[in-house]
């Protein structure tokens, strides 16, 4: 691994764990110790994780990130593909529904999301059925350059300049750049759970969030934990 190209590792087990999701950005201090606060985007991947690999995420410090206008966007999305999405004093819990690793897909309007725009893109390439996302062409070019890495990995999208429709189509391994953005560059690890030889680029791995998102990452492959979504006190399913 350089530092700015990641051969990011395939599942071997469903991803279980409970994870403190890190924000994907830059430091906000000069000598690179200091890590602002996650975002929706920053978390998605986490969650993503469980969705694609029949597996279970407890997002602890998602009351940091609640309050955003995407949560709930996101929340509804995961459940709509066919996960199991609740939330606890522990923080937020997304199981996957299927033992198979089916993912429905969906139909959603992102015209105001830019940032659920690459997790989205991601899960339903990834999924059994075909997706339409709406509302695409508010967001400009970031829409085309992640379409057309996710077209060179092999993915079917129909793209008329407002809306994708994302096809069923297995995908190949290469390099994912998330356009440059560092929480959408992240979802290539995503991606590599399922998809052999993707290589990661966009990501800083060498300053504090880089590290950190990396040691989070691996650390919660390797977790395996035992995870009853809702079974803790305080529990609010969003989605039954």
């Amino acid at each position: 691994m350089s530092d700015d190209v990641w051969d990011a590792p395939l599942a071997t087990i469903p991803l279980r764990a409970t994870v403190t999701v890190p924000h994907l950005g830059a430091s906000t201090s000069p000598a690179n110790t200091e890590v602002y606060a996650p975002t929706v985007a920053d978390a998605a991947v986490f969650l993503s994780a469980a969705a694609v690999t029949t597996g279970t995420v407890v997002v602890r410090n998602w009351d940091a990130i609640a309050g955003e206008p995407s949560a709930t966007p996101l929340r509804e999305a995961l459940a709509s593909m066919g996960t199991y999405v609740v939330r606890s004093a522990e923080g937020l819990t997304c199981t996957s529904r299927s033992t198979s690793g089916h993912l429905r897909g969906i139909v959603v309007d992102l015209s105001d999301h830019r940032d659920l725009v690459a997790p989205l893109l991601v899960l339903t390439a990834l999924a059994d059925d075909p997706s339409e996302l709406r509302g695409l062409g508010e967001h400009g070019s970031y829409v085309d350059r992640l379409l057309a890495e996710l077209q060179g990995l092999g993915a079917l999208v129909d793209w008329d300049g407002e809306t994708a429709r994302v096809f069923p189509q297995p995908l190949h391994g290469g390099e994912w750049t998330g356009a440059g953005e560092p929480a959408a560059a992240a979802l290539g690890a995503v991606l590599a759970l399922l998809v052999p030889h993707m290589r990661v680029s966009g990501l800083t791995l060498d300053d504090a969030s880089g590290r950190r998102f990396l040691e989070e990452w691996h650390a919660a492959m390797a977790a395996d934990e035992h995870i009853l979504p809702g079974a803790t006190r305080g529990t609010v399913p969003f989605y039954i």
